[in-house]
């Protein structure tokens, strides 16, 4: 009896397995057999289908070009490989950029604005400091570097880089204008003597 349904099962069981490996010894078979099965139904729904792709092609297309303009990745790229032909001086020129951004948001009502002029004066000093060959990991450490016969202020850059840390670190801290613009004047004269900036 066990014999009779061990030969029921394998007759059952080997032809499955002779087209399944006929199937895959033979891709184009295959292929052939699908496109068999779904032809009707793709000739029957093409004008949907092609209606469908030139709608979702757009949407996508959308959203790279939104994407590159919001993310500003192509300029960034530009930037880059002409900073490496340039000797840094598309990196200078993203400098002044910022400066500009520092002055906007220090003019600023919002106490938010001005914490930010602030981290991004310390960023932009960091970064000059890379380009003219001071080397560590943070601006930190680049300052104790520099002596006061190479950065005049650099004794009260290294204090307004620890309120910087205080900012960056506790979001709830505090700021007056007059602190904030007391700040930006010593990164300002230090932009200048880095030759950033020009009066």
């Amino acid at each position: 009896m066990d014999l009779f349904i061990l030969a029921l099962l394998l007759a059952a069981i080997v032809p499955v397995v002779i087209n399944f490996f006929s199937f895959t010894l033979d891709p184009l078979g295959l292929a052939l057999k699908a496109r068999d099965y779904l032809a009707p139904i793709l000739e029957r729904n093409l004008w949907w289908l092609q209606n469908l792709s030139l709608i979702l092609s757009a949407l996508f297309l959308w959203g790279i070009i939104y994407i590159f303009i919001r993310t500003n990745y192509l300029e960034i790229k530009r930037e880059r490989f002409l900073d490496i032909l340039g000797k840094g001086y598309v990196s200078r020129r993203r400098a002044i950029k910022g400066w500009r951004q520092i002055q906007k948001r220090l003019w600023s009502r919002e106490q938010n604005q001005w914490k930010l002029a602030i981290l991004e004066a310390d960023h932009i000093l960091n970064e000059i400091l890379k380009m003219s060959g001071y080397l560590g990991p943070n601006l930190e450490e680049k300052l104790e570097l520099i002596t006061s016969a190479q950065l005049t202020n650099v004794e009260d850059v290294k204090r307004v880089h620890q309120i910087r840390h205080k900012i960056a670190s506790d979001p709830s801290f505090e700021i007056s204008f007059e602190e904030t613009k007391e700040i930006i004047g010593i990164y300002k004269e230090s932009f200048k003597e880095l030759n950033l900036i020009q009066g």
